[in-house]
């Protein structure tokens, strides 16, 4: 699992992230308050969730290990 991801952010949208980490882009899902604040090639780092469906996979990003937690606890 990635639990934790640092870089620069490339790019971002209404509803994720790409993290620059090495040289290879991760697209974090994460709140809209995040994005708002966040500046593109800004260095950052997550706490990382990665979800798994049949159809899918998503990883998550939060700012804090609590918001990670309070995410995995919702979807438990």
């Amino acid at each position: 699992m990635i639990s934790h991801l640092s870089g620069q952010v490339k790019f971002k949208n209404d509803k994720s992230l790409t993290l620059d980490v090495n040289g290879v882009g991760y697209e974090l899902k994460t709140s809209a308050l995040i994005l708002e604040k966040i500046k593109i090639n800004e260095p950052k780092e997550f706490f990382t969730h990665l979800y798994v469906r049949e159809d899918a996979m998503d990883l998550y990003g939060f700012e804090s290990l609590d918001e990670k937690k309070f995410f995995e606890l919702l979807i438990s």
